[in-house]
């Protein structure tokens, strides 16, 4: 049996269509939703407040309980990486504690958490909630995923950056247990040297409401844009290889998109994954049928078949070198139309450097300063020593 948790829409028709998928496919099962509040919240989430369900205590009460009526479970994601540190003061840990009995209240029982004081706070003052470690907690081996079990985790979601390292994997999933959970529908690139700063700003936009410069973001697509093998360097688990991932004992498969589920189809992405086949681009299931830029590219995840069977068959095949390897390039080739791409790529570039608000800023800051028009009073010599002119 596989099991999905998927990003909530906050909608009660959806769950009404889960129960429908729950019932057609016998061999999977949605059994959870996740999400936090986006009105008046005060908790960062990883995400940014502005791409979230318009939702406040009050309609997520009413979503828990309904969700919960057809069988579903909720889990509240407060995974922010930062709270600016008001978790150890008397005044925040006081708020926070009353938050979590607010949640608690309205019905709901699992909490997804990537602060290791939070999941402390929880389980040293005896809530009932069940705790999965979130993603961000960067879960990449065996003694990091006993080490949050030690510390209170029920639950957790394995770094997306080894969905492909099928023995890392399987030590997890051996030394932690059958809750172990990776994320399908993979959007980060892998070893991205952004990625916590990323979730960072995430955080703090989430906290405050408003939403900075997306910088991260536009170099998560410029590096899209840089080469189309890159795209097959997204860590992404197609439904047709979840077979890899249940021989080894990983039956609970996550499917995010809380930025993309506002007009997205999380139900069309939960059938393919249920299905285990889509016919289609592979992109549009990455971002739930909901594109986040106009330069997306096509890419035929049929043409995919055999991709993943070489890092499950050999053991440490991916040597996070990839100057040194063609293998994402030989598949690319096969399945996305280069020319097509390149022309995407190029127009992407185009925008995100000349329109990025981060380099705005820095332009107009250059052109106050007379810094840039110095004369280094030092050069380099060819050994790589200072050396004063």
């Amino acid at each position: 049996m596989n099991y999905f948790n998927i990003a909530a829409d906050m909608k009660t028709e959806t769950v009404d269509q889960y129960e429908e998928l729950n019932n057609r496919y016998p061999d999977s099962k949605i059994v959870e939703t996740f999400g936090q509040i986006s009105v008046d919240n005060i908790y960062g989430s990883g995400r940014p407040g502005d791409m979230m369900p318009k939702t406040d205590m009050a309609a997520l009460e009413r979503y828990v309980d309904y969700s919960r009526n057809k069988g579903l479970g909720f889990s509240y994601t407060l995974n922010a990486l930062c709270l600016s540190n008001r978790e150890f003061t008397e005044e925040g840990l006081n708020g926070i504690g009353r938050f979590f009995e607010q949640l608690y209240e309205i019905g709901v029982s699992s909490l997804t958490l990537a602060i290791p004081a939070l999941i402390d706070f929880v389980k040293r003052a005896k809530y009932k909630f069940e705790i999965k470690a979130s993603t961000l907690c960067d879960i990449t081996n065996a003694n990091k995923a006993l080490a949050y079990g030690e510390l209170g985790a029920d639950r957790l979601v394995a770094h997306e950056s080894i969905n492909r390292d099928f023995e890392t994997l399987r030590d997890i999933r051996e030394a932690f247990g059958a809750t172990t959970e990776v994320i399908v529908n993979v959007i980060c690139h892998k070893n991205c040297i952004f990625r916590p700063f990323h979730q960072i700003q995430g955080s703090h936009n989430t906290e405050s409401g408003d939403e900075s410069p997306r910088y991260y973001s536009h170099k998560c697509m410029l590096r899209r844009a840089e080469s189309i093998d890159n795209l097959l360097k997204l860590n992404w688990i197609r439904p047709e290889d979840l077979g890899y991932y249940t021989d080894i004992g990983i039956n609970h498969f996550k499917i995010q998109g809380r930025h993309t589920v506002i007009g997205g189809d999380p139900v069309r992405t939960a059938e393919a994954y249920m299905a285990q086949s889509y016919d289609g681009n592979l992109l549009d299931l990455l971002d739930m049928f909901n594109p986040s830029n106009s330069f997306s590219v096509y890419i035929d995840n049929k043409a995919l078949d055999g991709f993943v069977e070489t890092y499950a068959t050999h053991p440490g095949f991916c040597k996070n070198n990839c100057s040194k390897c063609g293998y994402c390039m030989s598949y690319a080739k096969k399945c996305i139309d280069e020319d097509k791409a390149n022309e995407i790529g190029e127009l992407a570039r185009r925008f995100y450097e000349e329109y990025d608000p981060f380099y705005a800023m820095v332009d107009r800051y250059a052109s106050q300063t007379a810094l840039n028009s110095k004369t280094p009073d030092y050069v380099l010599s060819e050994s790589g020593e200072s050396q004063y002119v």
